[in-house]
C-alpha cells in the first residue's frame, strides 16, 4: 500500500447550480486536508450535460482560479464526477475456472491469486454495449467460490471456480466527451471520472451503514443521484432527471419573481412539509419595480413547495425499487446535496421511504471545516476521498505534480494580475 503523505489531490464537482473546485494535500492519515476551494455560477451546465461549451469553460475556470488563489497553488489535473441521464448501469456476474495447480493435476483446486480476481471482473465486462457507451465503474458486490457466496476478498482461498457479481455503471461517450473538451479548454487534464452518487458516499456514508443497507440521495439542483448499499455492495445506481430547481421555478412562478428572489426565498422560509410550518407565519416580500411589500404565508408557501418535492422524492424512491434487493433490507436513507438543505425535507423522505432519514455531511478531511462540512459539498469531497483510494491502491493513478505557473493557465492568470 503506498504512503501519499503530501501528495496533491484536486477535485471537480460539475452541478447543474453551481462548479465545486477543491485542492488537498495528504495527510499521514490517507486523509485530504483541504488547502483551496472555489465555487462559481454552472453556466453552460444543465442537469449535469453541458449545453454552452465557452460557458462552462468559464465556470470550470472561475472555480478552480478561485481555489488555487486560495490554496496559493496552481494544479494541472483533476478528478471529476459524473451525473445525468446519460448514466445507465446494470447487475451482471461473470466465472472463470480457477487454473489447475501443475502441482497436483488437472482439475485441483489451488490458491486464487490476484490474476483470478482480475481475470473474473474482467469477464463482468464482456457485454454487448453500444459503440456510444463506455463504462465508468464496476463495483464488486460480492465473490462466489465454487457455491460458497458473501466473499469480499477471495484473494488466498482455495477453490476451482470463482465467481463475481458486480455493478456496472456506464456512460454515453458523446455527452462526456463535452464536458472533457471543457474540461481541457480550461487547460486541465482529467484524473479520473467519477459517479456523483459514488463520490457522495465516499464523504456521506459510514462503513457500517453501506454493510447494513443504506439508500443515498444526493438532491441537486438539476438531478437526484440514487445509490443503493447492501452488505457493502453496490445494488442499484441510477439517476432522477430532476431536482430542487424545479421548487425554485414553482415559488418563481406562484410569486412573479426572479429566480435568484425564489432561491433565497426557498432557502429561508421554505418547508418540505406543510405540517411543519405555522398558518400564522408570514414574511415579506419587497415589491418589484415600485410595488408594494407583499406578506406572504410561510403555510402557502410550503403548499407550493410540497407536491413538488414530493414528485421529486417519489421518483427517487421508484428509482430505488430498481434495486435487486427489496429496500425493507435498507436500514436508513441518508441526503446530500444542496436539496437536502430545505426545511422539512428528512420528515417528507421518511414518509415516503417508510424509514429514518437522515442530513449527509462529509466528514473524514480538515482543513475549512466550517465552511465545507455542508452537504452541498459531499461530491466534492468525496471526489477527494476517492483519488486517495485510487491512488494508495494503484500507483499509475497518482496525479502529476503540482507547483506555480506550472501550466498554461497559470501563466494566463499571471500576467492578467500582475501586468494588465
Amino acid at each position: 500500500m503506498l504512503r501519499l503523505k503530501n501528495q496533491i489531490v484536486a477535485a471537480l464537482d460539475v452541478g447543474s447550480a453551481n462548479m465545486r473546485a477543491l485542492i488537498a494535500e495528504v495527510d499521514e492519515n490517507q486523509q485530504p486536508i483541504i488547502k483551496g476551494f472555489g465555487t462559481a455560477p454552472s453556466k453552460g451546465i444543465k442537469k449535469g450535460l453541458v449545453i454552452d461549451v465557452e460557458e462552462a469553460t468559464q465556470a470550470i475556470f472561475n472555480a478552480v482560479t478561485a481555489a488555487e488563489k486560495m490554496a496559493n497553488m496552481t494544479i494541472n489535473s483533476c478528478y471529476v464526477n459524473l451525473s445525468g441521464d446519460n448514466i445507465r448501469s446494470m447487475n451482471t456476474r461473470g466465472l472463470v475456472a480457477v487454473a489447475r495447480d501443475s502441482r497436483t493435476g488437472l482439475g485441483e483446486a489451488r490458491e486464487i491469486e490476484q490474476e483470478d480476481i482480475e481475470r473474473v471482473i474482467e469477464h463482468t465486462k464482456a457485454l454487448p454495449f453500444p459503440v456510444d457507451r463506455q463504462i465508468l465503474h464496476v463495483l464488486a458486490q460480492e465473490f462466489i467460490v465454487d457455491d460458497h457466496g458473501g466473499i469480499k476478498n477471495p484473494l488466498g482461498l482455495i477453490g476451482r471456480r470463482l465467481e463475481a457479481k458486480v455493478h456496472i455503471v456506464s456512460y454515453d461517450t458523446t455527452a462526456v466527451s463535452n464536458l472533457s473538451k471543457c474540461i481541457k479548454n480550461a487547460e486541465l487534464e482529467i484524473d479520473g471520472f467519477v459517479l456523483s452518487s459514488v463520490a457522495a458516499a465516499y464523504a456521506c456514508l459510514e462503513e457500517s451503514e453501506k454493510e447494513m443497507g443504506t439508500i443515498l440521495l444526493d438532491i441537486g439542483s438539476g438531478v437526484v443521484d440514487v445509490i443503493v448499499f447492501h452488505d457493502s455492495g453496490v445494488h442499484h445506481t441510477g439517476v432522477v432527471n430532476e431536482g430542487a430547481a424545479s421548487v425554485t421555478s414553482d415559488i418563481a412562478y406562484m410569486l412573479r419573481i426572479p429566480l435568484e428572489r425564489a432561491e433565497q426565498i426557498k432557502k429561508e422560509h421554505g418547508y418540505a412539509r406543510i405540517s411543519l410550518t405555522d398558518q400564522e407565519a408570514f414574511f415579506k416580500l419587497n415589491g418589484l419595480g415600485g410595488r408594494s411589500v407583499r406578506e406572504i404565508s410561510r403555510y402557502n408557501l410550503a403548499e407550493w413547495i410540497e407536491p413538488r418535492m414530493e414528485e421529486i422524492l417519489q421518483e427517487a424512491h421508484q428509482e430505488a425499487q430498481k434495486s435487486d434487493i427489496p429496500l425493507t433490507n435498507t436500514l436508513s436513507v441518508v441526503l446530500c446535496g444542496g436539496g437536502a438543505l430545505l426545511k422539512g425535507t428528512e420528515q417528507l423522505v421518511e414518509s415516503i421511504f417508510n424509514t429514518p432519514a437522515r442530513i449527509g455531511l462529509p466528514t473524514g478531511f480538515s482543513g475549512y471545516e466550517s465552511e465545507l462540512t455542508d452537504p452541498s459539498f459531499a461530491v466534492a469531497i468525496g471526489l477527494l476521498k476517492y483519488a486517495i483510494a485510487e491512488m494508495e491502491y494503484n500507483p499509475r493513478h497518482r496525479i502529476k505534480s503540482h507547483g506555480p505557473f506550472s501550466n498554461l493557465r497559470a501563466w494566463f492568470k499571471h500576467i492578467i494580475e500582475n501586468v494588465m
